[in-house]
C-alpha cells in the first residue's frame, strides 16, 4: 500500500513538475516576443535592497513544494494538493498571458553559492511572468499545507517566519516588483478557498431566482465603482489609492456568491467562523456588512422572545443565548454557547425550501437538545411543541389577517403550553445579522412544520413580537408544501409502525 501510495506521489510529482515548467516557460516566451512589455512598480522600491543572501529562502520554496508530494497522507490527500498546484499554475499563466508585466532592474554581480543559485534560476527565468507572482501563489499554497501539518505551536511559528522569509525574498532578489505580491496573495487565497484541503470545494451553480441576479448586479456595480476610484485615485492623488481594489475584488467575489458560487465563498464551518482565506479576500466586504448591521439596529432591541425561552434576533446578541442557531453567512458566530449550529445564507435573499426544510429541522434539533427532558428534569416529549390540549387553536386557523385579540390568543395559548420550556433558564436564538429576514423566514417555518400553527397565525405572532420582520411573499408557498410533506411523511411512518405491528400480532397468534 506504501508503495503504491509512493508510485502515485513520485508520478505525481513528475506530471506537476512538468507542467509547471511548460507553462511557465511558454509565457515566459510569449511574453518576450511582444515589442513592448510595461513594468509596473512604485517610486519607493528603489530603496528596497538586495540581499543576494536571500535567494537561499527563495529557492527553498521548490524544495518545499517537491517535498509536499511526499508528506501527503494518502490518495486524497494527494489529489487536493496536486488539484491546488495546478488551480495556482492556471490562474497565473492566464494573467501572465493576457497581461504580461516585466522585471527589467539589473541585478549586482554576484559570486559563491547564491551566484550558482541566481545563474541556475536564470537559466530558465526570464524577467517576465510578473502579477500575480506565482512564487507568491505557491507560498500561499504550499505554506498553507505544511502549516496544516504542523502540531506545535513553535513548528508553526517557525514555518510562518520562514514563509514570510520567502514572500519577501522576491524583493530582496529582484525578481519581482511589489503589485506582484498582492496579487498573487489574492490568487493563492483564492485558490484555498476554492479548493480547501479540508472541507468540500466550493460549487458552482446558477442561481435559480432572479433576485439574486438583482444583488448580483449591484455588487458587481460596486466592483467596478471602487476598481475606478483606485484607478482614477492612483493617478489623482495618491497611489495609495489602488488598495481600493482590494474592496473592489471582495465586492466582486460577492457578486459571485448571489450568482453562481452561493454562501460557500464565506467558507464558513461548524464553529461559526470564516477560514482565513475567505477573511483575507471578504474583508472590506465584511467591514460593510458590521457597518449596515450598527446602522439598522441603532436604537432598537437585538432580540425578541417569540415563544418561551425561544427568541429571534440579531448574532450580535448570540453570547447571551444557551443554544443558537446561526443563518448569517457574513457574520462569525459568537464563541462558547453551549449548543450551536450553523447554516449560512445569504443576506437580503428568501430561503429556498431546502434551506427551509434544513433549518426548521435543524431548529428542532436544538430545542429538543435544549430542552429535553433528560436536560432539564422535565417530561415534555414535544418540546416547545403545542401539547396535545392545545389543539383549541384550531378556532385560530381562519383565512385572512387574524386581529389583535387573535394574535395575543395565539400567544398566550402557545406560552401556556410551553410554560415549563423556560422554567430552567434555558434560551434558544434563531439569528442572522439583524434578525428580520432569514431567521424570521426559518422560524416561520419551524413554526408552521413542527410547532403545528397555521402560515397566518404563525407570521402574525411573530411580527407582535418583532415588528420590524421582513419576510417574503413566496415563503406561504413553499411552508405550506413542507408542512404538507412533513404530515404525509409522519402518516406514513405511522401506517408503517401500525401494519409492522400487525404482523407481529398475526405472528403470534
Amino acid at each position: 500500500m506504501k508503495t503504491k501510495l509512493f508510485l502515485s506521489q513520485l508520478a505525481a510529482l513528475v506530471v506537476v513538475a512538468a507542467i509547471f515548467y511548460a507553462s511557465y516557460g511558454a509565457t515566459n516566451a510569449l511574453a518576450s516576443a511582444r515589442a513592448n512589455v510595461p513594468e509596473i512598480y512604485f517610486a519607493w522600491e528603489r530603496a528596497v535592497p538586495f540581499w543576494a543572501w536571500s535567494i537561499v529562502p527563495y529557492w527553498s520554496l521548490n524544495l518545499l513544494y517537491a517535498l509536499g508530494f511526499f508528506l501527503c497522507r494518502d490518495s486524497r490527500e494527494l489529489a487536493r494538493y496536486v488539484t491546488q498546484l495546478l488551480a495556482a499554475q492556471i490562474i497565473a499563466t492566464l494573467f501572465f498571458i493576457v497581461f504580461p508585466l516585466q522585471m527589467s532592474w539589473e541585478k549586482p554581480a554576484v559570486s559563491g553559492f547564491s551566484g550558482f543559485l541566481f545563474s541556475s534560476l536564470a537559466a530558465f527565468d526570464l524577467p517576465f511572468n510578473q502579477a500575480p507572482s506565482l512564487h507568491i501563489i505557491l507560498c500561499v499554497v504550499v505554506g498553507a499545507f505544511y502549516l496544516r501539518k504542523a502540531r506545535t505551536v513553535w513548528l508553526k511559528a517557525a514555518l510562518v517566519a520562514w514563509f514570510a522569509l520567502i514572500g519577501l525574498s522576491v524583493l530582496t532578489t529582484y525578481q519581482h516588483h511589489f503589485i506582484d505580491i498582492p496579487t498573487g496573495l489574492a490568487a493563492g487565497c483564492f485558490v484555498l478557498l476554492v479548493r480547501p484541503m479540508d472541507g468540500k470545494p466550493l460549487r458552482f451553480a446558477m442561481a435559480a431566482e432572479i433576485a439574486r441576479y438583482k444583488w448580483a448586479a449591484l455588487y458587481l456595480g460596486l466592483a467596478f465603482l471602487t476598481l475606478f476610484m483606485a484607478i482614477f485615485g492612483a493617478k489623482i492623488w495618491s497611489s495609495w489609492a489602488l488598495w481600493l481594489s482590494w474592496a473592489s475584488l471582495s465586492f466582486a467575489l460577492v457578486a459571485c456568491c448571489y450568482a453562481f458560487l452561493g454562501a460557500g465563498v464565506f467558507a464558513k464551518n461548524g464553529q461559526g467562523r470564516h477560514a482565513a482565506t475567505a477573511k483575507a479576500l471578504l474583508f472590506p466586504y465584511l467591514c460593510v456588512a458590521r457597518l449596515n448591521a450598527l446602522f439598522w439596529l441603532r436604537g432598537r432591541r437585538l432580540s425578541d422572545e417569540i415563544l418561551p425561552g425561544l427568541y429571534l434576533g440579531s448574532v450580535k446578541q448570540a453570547g447571551k443565548f444557551d443554544a443558537i442557531l446561526d443563518l448569517a453567512a457574513e457574520f462569525e458566530g459568537p464563541g462558547g454557547a453551549q449548543i450551536y449550529a450553523s447554516l449560512p445564507m445569504l443576506d437580503m435573499i428568501t430561503p429556498s425550501a431546502d434551506e427551509l426544510k434544513l433549518g426548521a429541522d435543524e431548529l428542532e434539533r436544538l430545542v429538543k437538545m435544549a430542552f429535553s427532558a433528560e436536560a432539564n428534569g422535565y417530561a415534555n416529549e414535544r418540546n416547545l411543541k403545542f401539547d396535545k390540549q392545545t389543539d383549541a387553536r384550531a378556532n385560530l386557523q381562519t383565512r385572512g389577517a387574524a386581529n389583535e385579540s387573535k394574535i395575543a390568543e395565539a400567544g398566550q395559548i402557545f406560552a401556556n403550553s410551553n410554560e415549563r420550556a423556560a422554567e430552567n433558564g434555558k434560551k434558544v436564538l434563531v439569528c442572522c445579522a439583524l434578525g428580520y429576514g432569514r431567521s424570521a423566514s426559518v422560524l416561520l417555518a419551524w413554526m408552521v412544520i413542527y410547532a403545528g400553527l397555521g402560515f397566518d397565525e404563525a407570521l402574525n405572532l411573530l411580527k407582535s413580537h418583532r415588528e420590524k420582520i421582513a419576510v417574503a411573499s413566496s415563503l406561504r408557498e413553499r411552508i405550506m408544501q413542507l408542512a404538507a410533506e412533513a404530515r404525509e411523511f409522519e402518516s406514513g411512518l405511522k401506517t408503517a409502525k401500525f401494519a409492522k405491528a400487525s404482523a407481529a400480532n398475526l405472528s403470534a397468534k
